[in-house]
């Protein structure tokens, strides 16, 4: 019996022993703090030769146009032209034209016209026929609006203002979008001399017009100043003096803006002129002052 107790008591010796080391593990690590370590790694792509490098560049800010020589039209050098005014990336902004046109047509127009109204009485006011006993309807004065008088009941009398109202900024960006679309169709020639002849005569004008073969289009000439040969010249060209002095005033206000050789001065230019133009020539120092001014700001 005593044998068979050793043998057991030496049996169980190793696992209690292994219990205790483990219980003092786990009590030693319960009094340590917890740590938790993390390791991240970086890889760098290696780029392969084969792939293309871009290059990003800033958009260029000029866009250029010939300098030419007048009368000649020959091109003596190129001029930078600012791409924030003329934007020839961008479509063609139809809806700020319709709006500049609008308002330069309703501020020309000059609301003089007189309607006769019933208040104004132009007629006598004597009834036309008795109230009863001639079978018809009623009727009162000559001055009723219904009568085949000329008389309106309501009506705008001159004079009236017919001016609209536009914002400067989109005014600008119209004039703008005129402008560049003259240049993106090859119409507008930058001269670098004045836009003016020697003398005012007839034959000078159509030989500048036979020259540059311009007999069947619109012509605009945009000058710093006053250029009298070149103004003479043209309407001559285009109608004779004999036809004018026979016109009435307002005939011939209308006969000199239909003219197809037109020449304004920068304060005059309007949008209009510029889209109605075929070709349209414009000193540099006049194109200068519409980039100034019209710059959207």
């Amino acid at each position: 019996m005593m044998l068979r107790s050793i043998r057991r008591l030496a049996t169980m010796a190793p696992e209690a022993s292994t219990i205790a080391s483990a219980s003092a593990a786990s009590s030693s690590s319960s009094s340590l703090p917890l740590t938790t370590t993390t390791t991240t790694t970086t890889t760098t792509p290696i780029k392969s030769s084969s792939e293309p490098s871009l290059h990003f560049e800033q958009p260029p800010s000029y866009t250029l146009a010939q300098l030419r020589d007048f009368p000649s039209l020959a091109p003596q050098s190129f001029i930078p032209l600012p791409t924030w005014f003329f934007r020839t990336e961008q479509p063609t902004r139809r809806d700020l034209l319709w709006n500049a046109v609008v308002y330069e047509a309703d501020a020309d127009r000059v609301g003089s016209n007189y309607v006769t109204l019933k208040s104004d009485k132009p007629y006598s006011g004597r009834k036309l026929r008795p109230q009863k006993g001639t079978g018809r309807a009623r009727l009162g004065t000559g001055n009723s609006p219904h009568l085949d008088n000329e008389v309106k009941a309501h009506a705008i009398k001159g004079p009236h203002d017919w001016s609209t109202d536009l914002n400067k900024k989109q005014y600008d960006q119209a004039m703008q979008v005129a402008l560049t679309s003259q240049y993106k169709q090859g119409n507008l020639f930058v001269t670098q001399n004045e836009c003016q002849f020697k003398q005012s005569n007839l034959e000078v004008a159509q030989s500048f017009v036979s020259t540059h073969r311009l007999e069947q289009l619109s012509m605009l000439f945009i000058t710093d100043g006053e250029r009298e040969n070149l103004s003479q010249s043209m309407r001559q060209f285009f109608i004779s003096d004999k036809k004018l002095e026979n016109l009435s005033k307002p005939e011939k206000i209308k006969a000199l803006r239909k003219l197809k050789g037109r020449v304004l001065s920068k304060e005059e230019v309007q949008v209009r002129d510029i889209l109605k133009a075929n070709r349209v020539f414009v000193e540099k120092p006049a194109l200068e002052w519409l980039i100034a001014k019209y710059d959207g700001q």
